[in-house]
């Protein structure tokens, strides 16, 4: 993104300065200790890394080597560390802690601990749960780490969510009307009375509690089966998350012995239209009419799991 607006860098210095606050309470334990912050990450990054040394130590954390040196030496003198020449480079020690610093270590870690605890007694569970997605999601953008997505069978509740992604994105997006919103529901209410009796299922993408994408199969009858409410959040899209929704749904009806699967789209769905071609879908229908607030070309996409004629053989 080029061109920072100059309220965005207020709005991270302004919660820099916040947060600032709130961690220097939660490290207030090892404050009250006589370990720095920076002592207390430096047995941490020990206990917790495989053959550490003093320069995988340095590139962790960031600290001027002297001053790394100077922890190093204090902590051999407390007999809070050992070191062991390194058989990969001669010129390396690896560190370990010894009992004495282990002991450190786990008193500093259960006081932070309490420490955190207490800061999040008080809060609701719901506020806690989105204050860890919260964290995991900056966490994950400014490490540039890959985004972990599961795919599983959706719990109570979050079909209102699917409903509720669906209507901000094509009312957005799609220029879609409230009108909308009653489709969604009417089709809802059927397929929660189908997937009551094992005759449906509904699924989500799930990242770090938080609903990503959907997928659902619904009943039309014996033998047919209406693939509905596929989405990929537009910020998760690219990672392959649309492909592993449609193999939940196929392998569901595939499990389930139906023998045709078909969907209705709108013709400017492009990204999904070229994912149902993927899956053997074609185009067998097409209307346009105004719906929705707006002129649409709705299509209907069918999919034979069965061939009849192969079964007649």
């Amino acid at each position: 993104m080029k061109d920072i607006p100059e309220q965005f860098t207020k709005q991270i210095r302004s919660f820099n300065r916040y947060y600032t606050g709130v961690i220097g309470a939660v490290n207030q334990s090892v404050l009250n200790s006589p370990f720095s912050l920076a002592e207390a990450r430096v047995l941490y990054e020990i206990k917790h890394n495989e053959s550490p040394t003093a320069s995988v130590i340095n590139v962790q954390l960031g600290l001027d080597p002297g001053y790394l040196s100077r922890i190093i030496r204090r902590f051999e003198h407390d007999e809070l560390l050992e070191k062991e020449r390194s058989p990969l480079d001669g010129r390396a020690y690896i560190l370990r802690l010894t009992p004495r610093g282990e002991h450190v270590l786990t008193a500093l870690e259960k006081a932070s601990d309490q420490r955190a605890s207490e800061l999040l007694t008080p809060m609701p569970k719901t506020d806690v749960e989105a204050l860890l997605r919260s964290m995991e999601t900056i966490r994950g953008i400014l490490s540039n780490d890959p985004r972990e997505v599961t795919v599983r069978t959706a719990k109570p509740g979050e079909l209102g969510i699917v409903a509720s992604q669906h209507m901000d994105f094509y009312m957005k997006e799609y220029d879609l009307d409230s009108s909308f919103e009653y489709y969604l529901f009417e089709g809802m209410a059927r397929f929660l009375k189908n997937r009551e009796a094992g005759k449906g299922g509904l699924w989500v993408a799930d990242h770090n509690g938080t609903v990503v994408g959907s997928i659902a199969i619904d009943h039309e009858d014996d033998t047919t089966a209406k693939l509905r409410w596929l989405l990929v959040h537009p910020e998760f899209r690219g990672m392959g998350i649309g492909r592993r929704l449609m193999d939940e749904a196929m392998e569901f009806c595939r499990l389930n012995l139906y023998k045709r699967i078909f969907l209705w789209t709108f013709s400017e769905l492009r990204e999904a239209r070229h994912l149902y071609e993927m899956y053997g879908f074609s185009p067998t229908e097409e209307a346009k009419h105004v719906i929705w607030g707006r002129e649409i070309t709705e299509e209907r996409w069918d999919y034979l799991l069965f061939d009849p004629e192969e079964e007649e053989a």
